[in-house]
């Protein structure tokens, strides 16, 4: 039973309150602590999505470059199978040109080297995001935990009220 729903039964419990229903629920809810506590793990758990939604696309962008990585890694190896007589020929747009072995073999490795080095940032990007969101996640835990306890505190001394009235 939610702290909201105990305070709104509180006025059947007791038939000295001569306050209608509605008025006690308007007052209740103003002084209830956890409203805004509420409101804040609210906007924390819309972070921590936000923030896993830009993990997922950070590791799609992962994965596309492991997969063009790979796929260089076998044109270079493809590569150093040719011998210097062989004619190698690159696709440009629609047309094949012919292109030295050794540009070949410098183009994808330069290739390889971006790719390497994008990987490196994209990787970087999901472990700062993985760690703020775990930061978000504590937060947001801490903050149910103080709002379950001012709930409860709350509940006592609503209790505590009805007692002494009663």
């Amino acid at each position: 039973i939610s702290l909201i729903a105990l305070l709104s039964f509180a006025p059947s419990i007791s038939e000295s309150t001569s306050k209608p229903l509605l008025q006690y629920n308007q007052m209740s809810t103003a002084v209830n602590p956890t409203a805004g506590m509420a409101a804040a793990v609210d906007a924390e758990q819309v972070k921590f999505r936000a923030l896993q939604e830009e993990m997922n696309e950070k590791r799609s962008a992962l994965q596309q470059l492991m997969s063009q990585q790979n796929e260089n890694e076998m044109v270079q190896q493809e590569l150093q199978l040719l011998k210097d007589e062989d004619i190698v020929y690159k696709m440009v747009g629609p047309v094949l040109l012919k292109n030295d072995l050794e540009d070949a073999k410098t183009t994808v490795s330069k290739r390889l080297e971006f790719i390497t080095g994008e990987k490196k940032k994209v990787e970087e990007g999901i472990k700062s995001l993985e760690m703020q969101a775990s930061e978000v996640a504590k937060k947001a835990n801490e903050m149910q935990s103080l709002m379950q306890q001012a709930a409860v505190e709350a509940a006592k001394s609503i209790a505590a009220e009805h007692n002494a009235k009663g």
